[in-house]
This record gives structure tokens, C-alpha cells and sequence, in this order.
């Protein structure tokens, strides 16, 4: 029996059930196999472990120059994913800071939300100024949450997609589930009492009003399942000066490993 049959069954008995479950399932991120590339960028990577909350984190250092770069990948993503990006900002003369996300990678396995992982990208901006700054998928909203939070400055950023809202996340799960409008309404309730964040609130278009950036590049494929083009591009408009690449045949995760944006990403990086 496939989820929404079973969502269908359950939201019968008991919709507050329902959207517990559903969360229980959106707090457990994919984890997808490493590939052989991202197995080469770690082994050249200082590894380290830091506590947050009630997770151990791995984080991940390349090179040793002044300038710092920090990437922080998607849901259900890993530091390793910017694997064929990392060579090229260290070519570019920057040090590279990165980490797998609680519940992601090398990190340590347990229930979690985007919000502990918005939490622990705040950790990284108040320990260290950095210089750019490269996002992917909902790392990017994430990021963009926490760097709001904190009225951050940066002078340089790249986002390899971006939701413009965390509803967005939630219509996933309601795709994927066939949740009916009450049970969505318990799951946004359930979210809001678990996390102390409203998700209906928190719009990317209204957050980059608190961050400064002097250069910002949106970077998306056209043909993108996982977030429509046209998310990215109204958070870009929102955004005064910056740039927006339309792509085509790289989709949204093999984005993050394809010549095309990589060759991208190093004509945009200062």
C-alpha cells in the first residue's frame, strides 16, 4: 500500500494523527549514497566535530586562505554535494567551510526540522565573516533565514534554487502524502508548537530585506521538479541588482555537479 493510501485511510480516523505521522516523516531527511566524487572532496577536507543540540555535527575546512567561502547544501543533502565546486573557490584563492546538516551526511542521525539546520547556519555566521556565500535548494531559504536573523552582510552570493517560502517545503509533503486542508492546517499547528517558527509567515522575499549583499546571483534550471523556476525568480526580484541564469538539462540536484554551473560559478566568483 503506497503513503497516500495510507494518509487516505488515516486522515479518515484521525487527522491530528495524520499530520503527527506526516511530520514524523518530514522530520527524517532522504539520505541519498554518497558518490565516488564527493568520497574524493572529503578525504582532502579537515574534518571536525562540534556539538549542537542534541546532535554531533561534522563540519568540513579546505585550504587555508584569507577569504571564506561557506556552502550550505539542501534538505536531505550533505557538504559533499558541492564535490565539483569546492576545486574551483579554491582555485579562486578561498577557503572553503561547510557541514552536514543534523540528521544529514556524517552528522548524527535523529529527528530534526529546517529550522535546526537555519539554527546551526546562524552558529557558523556569528563565529565567522565570510566573503561568499553558495546555497542549494531549501539551504538556500534556510540560509536566508538565518542571515536575516543576524542582519548579515556579505559581499558576494550564489543560490542554486531557492523556495520563496517554507510553505513551499510543506506542499511537498502534502504532494507526497494527499493530505487533505485540515490535516495541512495540523501539520502547520504541529510545526508552529514544535518549532516556535510559523511557516505561513516566513516568506525569502520578506527576509532579504535585512541582509545586505553586494552581489547575488540566481542560478536555475528551467525544468526544475523539485521547485518551479518562478519561486527562485520572485525572491531575485526582490532583490535589487542581482542576477538571474535560466539553465536547461542539469535538473535540481545534478545541478550541483555539472560543467555548465560549475564553469558558471567560476566566472560569477570574484
Amino acid at each position: 500500500m503506497n503513503l497516500k493510501k495510507v494518509f487516505n485511510i488515516l486522515q479518515k480516523i484521525s487527522p491530528k494523527l495524520a499530520a503527527n505521522i506526516a511530520y514524523g516523516f518530514i522530520s527524517k531527511p532522504k539520505i541519498n549514497k554518497i558518490k565516488p566524487f564527493e568520497k574524493a572532496i572529503i578525504k582532502t577536507a579537515k574534518t571536525n566535530t562540534i556539538q549542537f543540540k542534541k546532535f554531533k555535527i561534522k563540519t568540513y575546512a579546505w585550504g587555508t586562505a584569507k577569504r571564506k567561502a561557506f556552502l550550505v547544501h539542501g534538505w536531505g543533502g550533505r557538504a559533499s554535494n558541492f564535490g565539483a565546486i569546492i576545486p574551483v573557490l579554491i582555485e579562486k584563492g578561498y577557503q572553503v567551510i561547510s557541514f552536514d546538516g543534523p540528521s544529514h551526511g556524517a552528522s548524527t542521525k535523529k529527528k530534526t526540522n529546517f529550522f535546526e539546520m537555519s539554527d546551526l547556519v546562524k552558529l557558523f555566521l556569528q563565529k565567522d565573516d565570510y566573503d561568499i556565500i553558495i546555497t542549494h535548494s531549501m539551504g538556500s531559504v534556510l540560509a536566508i533565514t538565518a542571515m536575516s536573523s543576524l542582519r548579515y552582510k556579505v559581499n558576494q552570493m550564489i543560490l542554486l534554487t531557492t523556495p520563496s517560502r517554507f510553505l513551499e517545503f510543506i506542499g511537498l509533503a502534502v504532494t507526497q502524502f494527499g493530505l487533505s486542508t485540515n490535516t495541512t492546517k495540523l501539520l502547520i499547528d504541529k510545526i508552529k508548537k514544535t518549532t516556535t517558527y510559523d511557516p505561513i509567515k516566513l516568506k525569502a522575499i520578506d527576509l532579504v530585506k535585512d541582509i545586505t549583499m553586494e552581489n547575488v546571483t540566481f542560478i536555475h534550471d528551467k525544468n526544475d521538479k523539485v521547485i518551479p523556476i518562478e519561486k527562485s525568480k520572485l525572491v531575485s526580484s526582490y532583490i535589487k541588482n542581482s542576477k538571474f541564469i535560466e539553465i536547461d538539462g542539469t535538473g535540481h540536484f545534478k545541478m550541483l555537479w555539472s560543467k555548465k554551473v560549475v564553469e558558471l560559478i567560476k566566472q560569477k566568483i570574484d
